[in-house]
């Protein structure tokens, strides 16, 4: 078993397309989205309007995880609704994220 790391990301719906597109580009190999709800700092999104959040997990190496936070960061936190953490997980099945 190796240590990785857990990715999450919520964000709103209409930037799903992108993000999964660019946190494979740099380095997940996979990822697994699904739509949630629930209330922040911006207070409930449930105008049919804004559309839905959405959770997008991957599993990672740390490096990976970094550069993907990084690029979060830098490209979409100042301008949208989104939070990312991330916490350490144990995988028996270390060869499908690596």
């Amino acid at each position: 078993m190796n240590q990785l790391q857990l990715l999450t990301i919520i964000a709103e719906e209409a930037l799903t397309t992108s993000i999964e597109k660019e946190i494979v580009s740099l380095g997940a190999k996979g990822y697994t989205s699904s739509a949630v709800s629930g209330k922040g700092l911006k207070d409930i999104r449930d105008n049919q309007w804004e559309g839905e959040n959405v959770k997008i997990e991957t599993i990672v190496s740390t490096e990976t995880c970094q550069k993907i936070l990084t690029h979060l960061q830098k490209k979409y936190f100042e301008r949208y609704a989104m939070i990312a953490f991330y916490h350490p997980v144990e995988v028996i099945r270390t060869q499908h994220f690596l």
